[in-house]
């Protein structure tokens, strides 16, 4: 089974991304996405021929905006399946990650395992004292079932090519460099996935570390807030959007010290803006 990883970097973070790749092994390949938003790139050579290997393509693309860089990926490594039925698994990353060199074996046997499996969201540790830095599972769990605590992350994420070959992406009004909304784009996604009926489960196994800081933790910045609202407006009826945004909008105050009022408006803002 072919794994391929998907690296979305921008500017000159392209200079983390060779810590990212493991030694070349068989039946595994990297498509690795390089926005540039300025020209100030002319010193990256050296970092470029660091990547001059045959399991290595790098793409170039003009602009930003998180998801569309990962939905350039999921087409380009569409693209570098010998068959449109070939049975390989897209491994989402960023440019801050490191895997384990046990995580692609790890992936491996997870699909070959259970034939039905869509997508498998792993865990990660962090890189700067290996601790888990949020609550997952102890078990496999079908993630219409998932903990309340439980939120995912994209670099958790991996799925069969088979997904991606229903025309199932990344909505790119969501995430970093978005216009809008900063964050909610894994939610979105799983949502779609699961309005189709692919199977999802999170998996007890560990395959890297990264940062411990993500846009999602940063509760009271207006953008995180309208991307919640956003969430809300996409998965519920307006109805159900309205409560769960006051909810949160209270649950934020009383935690933080702050009213609840301008939470509220920030959240809702966020709704309005995906149902119009």
């Amino acid at each position: 089974m072919k794994v391929l990883v998907l690296i979305s970097t921008i500017d000159d973070r392209i200079k983390a991304v060779p810590k990212v790749l493991l030694p070349e092994e068989n039946g595994v390949g990297y498509v690795i996405v390089w926005q540039k938003t300025d020209d100030g790139h002319c010193s990256l050579d050296n970092v470029l021929c660091t990547m001059e290997r045959g399991d290595v393509r790098v793409i170039e693309m003009e602009g930003k905006g998180l998801c569309r860089s990962r939905n350039r990926a999921v087409t380009a490594a569409l693209e570098s399946l010998s068959d449109s039925l070939e049975d390989a698994v897209f491994v989402i990353a960023d440019d801050d990650e490191q895997l384990m060199p046990e995580a692609f074996q790890r992936i491996r046997t997870v699909y070959e395992q259970d034939p039905k499996l869509d997508s498998a969201l792993f865990r990660l540790r962090s890189s700067s004292d290996g601790t888990y830095f949020k609550d997952y599972p102890d078990k496999e769990v079908i993630y219409g079932f998932h903990p309340r605590s439980y939120y995912p992350c994209s670099w958790e994420m991996t799925f069969r090519s088979r997904v991606w070959q229903t025309e199932l992406r990344f909505d790119e009004r969501f995430g970093l460099g978005a216009e809008f909304l900063c964050a909610g784009e894994e939610d979105v996604l799983l949502t779609d996935m699961q309005c189709k009926g692919f199977c999802i489960k999170i998996i007890p196994e560990d395959i890297g570390y990264t940062e411990p800081i993500t846009t999602g933790s940063r509760q009271l910045d207006d953008c995180v807030l309208r991307s919640k609202g956003a969430v809300y407006g996409y998965r519920l009826s307006l109805a159900a959007a309205f409560f769960r945004s006051l909810r949160e909008a209270c649950s934020l105050a009383v935690k933080n010290g702050v009213g609840p009022l301008q939470l509220f408006c920030h959240i809702w803002s966020g709704v309005r803006y995906i149902r119009s």
